[in-house]
């Protein structure tokens, strides 16, 4: 996803909270229509959304939630490992002489 598309999703983020308690609440005709967008480029570029039906707005929210928990927020970051090779400086101690 790309960060766009991501910092719209994180700034309507309650759409999806309602979502995982089970209903969707007014959502406003851009935010539906950038959602739509959105669905398109990452899930069917042939979904067509019935604005006006609410379980049809549920069902396309709910694949689009769990499309992003699962490609964005549970992705692993692709790290290299660092290793590192300490060199420890050892020297021998010094003998210590006893005076007789």
């Amino acid at each position: 996803m790309n960060q766009d598309h991501i910092d719209f999703i994180e700034k309507h983020k309650i759409n999806f909270e309602t979502v995982k308690l089970g209903y969707t609440r007014q959502i406003p005709m851009d935010v539906l229509q950038m959602y739509e967008h959105i669905y398109h480029q990452y899930l069917d570029p042939q979904y067509v959304l019935t604005y006006w039906c609410g379980g049809c707005v549920f069902d396309m929210m709910k694949r689009l939630m769990h499309y992003y928990e699962t490609n964005v927020l549970n992705a692993q970051p692709v790290v290299q490992p660092v290793q590192e090779t300490a060199q420890i400086d050892v020297q021998p101690k010094a003998k210590k002489t006893r005076k007789k």
